[in-house]
């Protein structure tokens, strides 16, 4: 079955961020998992403070653990390797928030990436549209 998993960790630790993800990884690949596809990391401010936190860095990529037919032979059960991940993720002080969900009715993560670039790119464009207003209005009332 394929899953998506999605952390958080805080800005303070984007230095280690490298090293986190390796360890993320380590920890699907040894219950068994295989990661697919892109991945998608971006910095974002928080609606709420999270531990003190109010910037981050999100991590999303898709994963796939063996099917029933390959679970038998190794006596191993999905639902268990899933289990294992999340108590690990739990044990982590490291990452703020994680949240790990059944991919199959999900759309691509390309769709999501560009439905986020986009609404980047808007929000920039508003910015700057913002700061220009502002800029004369200034002007105006300084009489320049």
């Amino acid at each position: 079955m394929e899953y998506e998993l999605m952390f958080l960790i805080a800005e303070a630790k984007k230095p280690e961020f490298a090293r986190i993800k390796d360890e993320i990884h380590a920890l699907v690949e040894t219950a068994g998992g295989t990661w697919t596809g892109n991945a998608l990391e971006f910095d974002r401010k928080l609606a709420y403070e999270v531990k003190h936190n109010w910037r981050g860095t999100y991590f999303v990529q898709r994963f796939t653990l063996p099917g029933k037919d390959e679970c038998e032979e190794t006596g191993a059960t999905t639902e268990g390797a899933v289990a294992e991940i999340t108590r690990q993720l739990n044990l982590n002080q490291e990452i703020l928030r994680y949240l790990i969900v059944n991919a199959a009715e999900l759309p691509p993560l390309a769709d999501f990436a560009k439905q986020f670039d986009k609404a980047q790119r808007e929000d920039k464009k508003q910015l700057k549209e913002t700061g220009e207003k502002i800029d004369e209005k200034l002007e105006e009332a300084l009489n320049i």
